[in-house]
């Protein structure tokens, strides 16, 4: 059973934050781990939630944060999900400790990991990301550990900014030649990328041209925010716009649970149901029903609105600007 909401997307994939904490400071952050210390679900407790997602024909999980790493139980939660034998079992990260855990996370079951990147230039990485050079090279050192224990999808995210947009091709080339596919995230103003949005913005309407000149469209990806896929260089390259156009929201199918056990909606805006007694209760009855009603509540940031007097519609952002965090 696959539940559908009430604008005819189906709900296939929960993203689960695992932590608040984070090690970068990014000047784009939209501070999805709330960005403050918060309790935590255990490994059990997230096993637990996946049971009842499971239920309802959820079988893809996405583990983020926060950075997920900086979990002492980020290999036991892994494994917990592992054991469930879900269809997909992801992780983004910074990749930081990639390069200490690559290896037990694959062991434990991780399917795929997505490791930001968005720079191959030491200090320019260091300015994004809030950190030092030196940091680069121990990511880099990760990805190749990474890839060394047998992650043979692993994606690359860059939020393309006019500080790194100069560096698309050479993230595309650099993927190429170690098997990487990349992901080009648009920016977007929450968190930190609220601030001197305007100055840091890069449409990526122009990258997709760009894309298209350079390589072949393969087509969109109905099954997330139908984000258009191109193959340059025999690298897959994914686009994605920021929520401020009805694409992003008509192919969103996942909801998202924190790691202070709420089912978020939306990442940018309410409603957030409270499922952290039901979780610690083990009621999975309960449970399944607060993933029903999340999923009736889903709804994106535009729709169709009648024209009066015109016999047509019209799209129309009903979007509530929220800062998260």
């Amino acid at each position: 059973m696959v539940l559908i909401d009430r604008y005819g997307r189906p709900l296939l994939k929960l993203r689960i934050v695992v932590n608040s904490e984070c090690n970068f400071n990014c000047f784009f952050c939209h501070f999805e781990g709330q960005g403050r210390h918060v309790p935590t679900l255990t490994p059990d407790d997230i096993g637990f939630v996946a049971d009842a997602a499971m239920k309802i024909g959820v079988m893809d999980f996405k583990l983020t944060g926060g950075e997920p790493l900086l979990r002492r139980d980020i290999v036991e939660i892994v494994r917990v999900l592992s054991l469930r034998r879900p269809k997909d079992l992801s992780l983004t990260t910074n990749g930081f400790l990639l390069g200490e855990l690559a290896y037990r996370l694959r062991e434990a079951g991780l399917m795929r990991l997505n490791v930001s990147l968005h720079s191959l230039k030491p200090e320019r990485y260091a300015y994004i990301t809030g950190t030092s050079p030196s940091v680069f090279h121990r990511v880099m050192d990760g990805l190749l550990k990474a890839k060394d224990a047998g992650f043979n999808a692993i994606k690359l995210n860059m939020v393309v900014t006019k500080v790194n947009v100069d560096e698309v091709d050479d993230l595309i080339d650099f993927a190429a030649k170690h098997g990487f596919s990349l992901q080009l995230i648009e920016l977007m103003p929450v968190g930190y990328g609220e601030v001197g949005f305007e100055d840091n913005y890069v449409d990526l309407n122009t990258v997709v041209r760009h894309l298209a000149e350079r390589g072949r469209f393969l087509g969109n990806r109905v099954d997330l925010h139908n984000r258009p896929i191109f193959n340059v260089n025999g690298v897959k390259v994914e686009v994605v716009k920021n929520y401020m156009n009805p694409n992003f929201c008509a192919g969103c199918t996942t909801i998202r649970l924190t790691s202070d056990g709420w089912l978020k909606t939306c990442l940018y805006k309410p409603p957030s149901i409270r499922v952290w007694d039901l979780i610690k209760n083990r009621d999975l009855e309960g449970l399944v029903k607060a993933f029903q009603k999340a999923n009736e509540l889903r709804e994106p940031n535009f729709k169709y609105d009648s024209v009066k007097g015109h016999g047509s519609r019209r799209l129309v952002n009903i979007r509530v600007r929220l800062r998260v965090g």
